[in-house]
């Protein structure tokens, strides 16, 4: 929903006299919070109003009002632009995880790292992909308050109709490949195909997953003084022409040989509610349109997982979801951040999560609010919590800086010239690790990233290395001596 929230149009506000225990009236300062928020508005009702509750009943020296805008997906990022053009005061705002370093380099955004650090013990109950996906040079200026996963959906009446099974039939390239085969004959007298294949922009999110399955990577932050040096960008670097990159882009030719037509009117979840496809890799979003549908929630299964290269390779996701930030302009910051932590915290963070069907990036609510999100999740009598839970820890965000628009638009081109174009894999991979190696970014040409154990605690080569946190697989399998860090080592032509 457009324009002002139904939220900011009501007086959110305890009177400006508080009675305390002895009786005394307490004199309340007056605050009004601004923000701009992404829609849909009913979440952000919600959080908010419980967010204000703990507020009131931990602060109640300060009468607080909410100004909100809720906007639509498409209409946020020209508002907050202009915002930042202009200095308009803002208190918190919503922003896509890979926006976040655009937004702090541009200096709209507040470095959060000392509040973090004294407040919320350095992040330490993220889990390590959200931990460290809202840093930009080193300092948070964002918190990811909850996230989202891709996984493959089915209907049970339609692959077993085919006589497949999800959970061993299509755990494999190869054997997904066959599987989508069979269920394009067995459900065509339905009016249905047997699987997706998104052919819109935001395919490229569905691709991440089976490159770092396949032990690469979409790029590395890389040493910012060496950076600055050869005139870059930014302290980063592509690796799009890798190996796992090709055998992710032959996986998705290999899907339209196999008679998997993309689906260019992917609309999140539609079409699978409709029954339009047999299996689905989509969004976690997808059982929030399903139980607003009134779907049959025992016809529907659940695998936490993408297909993999072979038996042998643990499987991966990409996460999506929103994080908070605070504004430079705030003209309140502090009463911005005591809000904002009550809006993380448990009994109004916790309460979203587990009613609107979004996944936690704190490991504490997915023990403690177990009962709740097993029971939003199971409805139907089918275990899909577990499978959540198993695949958490192989869920992976994309990089964070303010050139991500254009490297992202170079990804999301390769991979429709593969799928559309018939583009040789190879062809492609390279073609895009130049346009983002040089043509964007400014490195020279050939410039490639080694990784490599920060053994001892170090790296190796200070004017040419970085120490980073060990997130993705490959980095995982860096880091040697299980220290949680890597080192990225760049190769100059």
């Amino acid at each position: 929903m457009g324009g002002r929230s139904l939220l900011s149009r009501l007086l959110l506000a305890v009177p400006a006299i508080v009675l305390i225990g002895t009786g005394a009236a307490v004199a309340q300062e007056a605050v009004t919070l601004r923000m701009i928020l992404v829609a849909p508005e009913d979440r952000w009702n919600t959080l908010l109003e419980a967010a204000q509750e703990k507020f009131a009943a931990e602060h109640p020296d300060i009468e607080l009002s909410l100004d909100v805008q809720i906007l639509p997906f498409a209409d946020r990022l020209t508002q907050l632009r202009a915002a930042a053009i202009a200095g308009t005061p803002l208190d918190i705002v919503s922003l896509d995880q890979p926006e976040v370093g655009d937004f702090a380099a541009a200096g709209f955004t507040s470095d959060l790292t000392e509040r973090i650090d004294q407040d919320l013990d350095g992040l330490s109950d993220w889990l390590p992909a959200y931990r460290e996906a809202t840093r930009f040079e080193g300092g948070w200026h964002a918190i990811w308050a909850w996230t989202d996963a891709r996984v493959m959906w089915y209907w049970k009446d339609l692959v077993a109709a085919a006589g497949v099974d999800p959970a061993t039939d299509m755990a494999t390239w190869q054997s997904y490949l066959e599987s989508c085969q069979k269920l394009d004959e067995a459900v065509s007298d339905q009016g249905a195909s047997g699987c997706l294949l998104i052919g819109q922009p935001w395919i490229a999110d569905w691709t991440f997953p089976y490159v770092w399955m396949s032990q690469g990577d979409i790029g590395f932050a890389v040493n910012a003084e060496l950076a600055e040096d050869q005139g870059a960008a930014e302290a980063w670097v592509p690796s799009l022409a890798s190996e796992a990159w090709i055998e992710a882009l032959q996986f998705t030719r290999d899907q339209v040989d196999a008679g998997i037509e993309p689906f260019t009117e992917h609309q999140f979840g539609t079409e699978f509610v409709n029954r339009s496809f047999a299996v689905s890799l989509d969004g976690t979003w997808v059982l929030g349109a399903l139980k607003g549908a009134g779907a049959d929630l025992g016809q529907v299964g659940m695998i936490g997982a993408f297909p993999v290269p072979s038996a042998d390779t643990t499987t991966a996701t990409m996460a999506g979801g929103w994080t908070l930030a605070i504004p430079s302009s705030s003209e309140n910051p502090d009463v911005a951040w005591d809000f904002l932590k009550a809006m993380l915290d448990i009994s109004t963070l916790g309460r979203l999560q587990t009613e609107f069907g979004y996944l936690p990036t704190r490991a504490s609510f997915t023990t403690e609010l177990e009962e709740q999100f097993t029971s939003f999740w199971n409805e139907g009598d089918v275990d899909r919590w577990a499978e959540l839970t198993e695949l958490a820890p192989h869920a992976y965000g994309r990089p964070s800086f303010p050139s991500w628009p254009q490297v992202g638009a170079a990804i999301t081109d390769m991979v429709q010239n593969v799928m559309f174009d018939d583009k040789d894999p190879q062809a492609a991979a390279q073609d895009a690790q130049r346009t983002v190696l040089v043509d964007v970014l400014g490195w020279p040409a050939e410039t490639t990233v080694e990784v490599h154990d920060d053994a001892g605690g170090s790296c190796e080569h200070d004017d040419l290395d970085r120490q980073l946190p060990a997130i993705t697989p490959v980095q995982q399998t860096a880091d040697a001596d299980g220290s949680g860090m890597f080192c990225s080592h760049v190769v100059l032509p």
